[in-house]
């Protein structure tokens, strides 16, 4: 885990506290339900030097949220107060300045009055029945349809689950064999300056309404793949996909 900048938030440990307690918040825990959980899992796998970063984050985000707790905001404050959070800032003395002010501004926002509380919607996960060997056919706005072949399927920390394709170099009105498609060569992505390279598409959907599934379906299962489940890899959604497919593999 690491910081990007001095900001509150500006850091790994924030990123993760945000994700967890809104998610819990989503799932229709109560505030203190969900603090509670928060606070027990965070400070289980946090070291010391770690723990402060959690406290201030946790109070700003619960802050921000109209929801902060006595508890949780005792604790920020006694660690601004203390300095302990300006000690890992101790070798970049430019930094450490611009964090004094940062803390100084949040000790400030913390004994304010905090906004209503917010409703935190239940987050939408993304999941996929496709797996590793799976052929699927996708059809074009044109009426064709294209072979894409799934590579595996990529799994975050967050509970999302998504497919990662390879493009196979084929667009044709009727679909192929299991045999033919295993003959298939892969299609390049081309850029603008006509450089070409095989790319993997890592693609989701953006929303409950953004669903291929009437313009897709598994055509064959156990095929050849080409590539493998490795980075980089390009991620989109499959609302961008018509225009990645035109702009980029010139498909339609």
């Amino acid at each position: 885990m690491g910081a990007w900048g001095v900001a509150i938030l500006s850091d790994d440990i924030a990123e993760n506290v945000s994700f967890r307690y809104k998610d819990l918040l989503g799932d229709r825990y109560s505030n203190e339900e969900a603090s509670r959980i928060v606070i027990e899992e965070f400070q289980s796998e946090l070291d010391d030097d770690e723990i402060s970063i959690f406290w201030l984050s946790f109070a700003l985000i619960q802050w921000k949220l109209g929801r902060l707790q006595e508890e949780v905001r005792d604790k920020a404050l006694h660690i601004i107060e203390s300095e302990a959070d300006l000690a890992r800032w101790e070798e970049e003395p430019k930094l450490k300045k611009k964090r004094v002010a940062v803390l100084s501004k949040l000790k400030e926002q913390l004994l304010s009055p905090q906004p209503k509380a917010k409703k935190v919607r239940k987050r939408f996960v993304v999941d996929t029945h496709l797996k590793a060997g799976d052929a699927v056919s996708y059809q074009l706005l044109s009426g064709d349809y294209i072979i894409l072949k799934v590579i595996g399927v990529i799994e975050r920390w967050t509970g999302d689950m998504y497919p990662l394709f390879e493009m196979c170099d084929w667009k044709g009105k009727d679909i192929l064999s299991k045999e033919r498609i295993n003959q298939l060569e892969l299609k390049k992505w081309t850029w603008e300056n006509g450089k070409q390279e095989l790319t993997r598409l890592a693609i989701f959907p953006a929303g409950k309404r953004d669903d291929p599934a009437t313009r897709m379906r598994i055509v064959a299962e156990g095929v050849h793949l080409i590539l493998d489940l490795e980075e980089p890899y390009t991620l989109l959604t499959w609302k961008e996909f018509d225009d990645v497919l035109d702009e980029f593999y010139h498909y339609k």
